[in-house]
């Protein structure tokens, strides 16, 4: 009997290595995906001073997991009168890596970048040790891209041994920043579970209505009443959590169902740049949001067109 059930869960196992190595993970949007992280931290550096982002002598001890890089931190060891100049070099690498120009080669420049930048700015929010995790994950796959641009898309090939193999890899190393993506709203959601004020409706009033975080003043007259109403509040209170659970289950929800969670999910962000003004947040999890969504959407798109 225990023979016969690990046989029957080898089979499953050649099915799903099988399924694994038919599939693709190089198509445009992973090439989208990369281009939001690098325009996030590009228009961050754009448009605030480097000087107050850097602050000589004030930065962090370590956001990163691997704390080896503060010792090589590009934006800490250049002398201080030398930071803004780094800032645009920083900038110029950016934008090439926006472009899509040989991923293989941009993969580690870019995740140096994201974590340099983590470690070294004064104030992060949560999109950027996002960006951090999810461009390390990124070179094992990219290391094997041999595309020249990230925009172009992978949908014939030679099903080799080699092609098979990397596949495999390529798309397990891809599941598990699409499980970091819905632990990432899981726990969001779970997360406010716990507080009171988002259970009786009262937390996006005080978060609407934050002295640093909050809406702009011409946005109150318009959200104001709305959360001020008992019922309003405790509606917008729970959407939000139910729809992050939705979003951290949706790993689990048929793929053609993605697209419209894709747009849905990017609109809820885009209303957070409304209310709360976190940009570089918005483009963090627009890139989180097409590696979860898009990627698998366009296999499922291109295997309905083949029947």
């Amino acid at each position: 009997m225990l023979l016969l059930n690990f046989k029957k869960l080898l089979v499953k196992l050649d099915i799903f290595l099988d399924n694994l190595s038919k599939k693709t993970v190089y198509n445009y949007y992973l090439g989208l995906s990369r281009t939001f992280f690098a325009l996030g931290a590009f228009l961050t550096l754009v448009f605030v001073d480097e000087k107050v982002m850097f602050k000589s002598g004030l930065y962090p001890k370590s956001n990163h997991q691997l704390a080896l890089i503060s010792n090589c931190n590009i934006f800490r060891i250049v002398p201080d009168n030398y930071i803004t100049l780094t800032k645009w070099v920083v900038c110029i690498l950016l934008l090439i890596i926006a472009s899509g120009w040989r991923p293989r080669i941009t993969c580690i420049i870019h995740w140096y970048i994201s974590a340099c930048f983590l470690n070294a700015v004064l104030d992060i929010d949560g999109g950027d040790e996002i960006i951090s995790n999810i461009t390390l994950l990124f070179i094992p796959i990219l290391l094997l891209d041999n595309r020249k641009w990230h925009w172009q898309h992978v949908t014939h090939f030679q099903y080799n041994t080699m092609t098979r193999l990397k596949n495999i890899f390529s798309n397990s190393v891809f599941y598990l920043i699409k499980i970091q993506v819905s632990v990432i709203y899981f726990q969001s959601a779970i997360g406010k579970l716990s507080v009171s004020q988002w259970i009786n409706g009262t937390a996006p009033y005080y978060w609407f209505n934050h002295p640093v975080f909050g809406m702009a003043a011409w946005l109150k007259p318009i959200f104001n009443p709305i959360i001020t109403n008992n019922y309003g509040a405790l509606i917008i209170s729970w959407s939000i959590m139910i729809f992050e659970l939705v979003l951290a289950l949706a790993i689990f929800i048929h793929k053609k169902y993605y697209k419209t969670l894709f747009i849905a999910a990017i609109i809820f962000h885009f209303f957070i740049i409304i209310i709360h003004g976190l940009f570089s947040f918005f483009f963090a999890m627009a890139g989180s949001l097409c590696i979860y969504f898009l990627i698998e959407y366009f296999e499922f798109k291109r295997c309905q067109n083949k029947k």
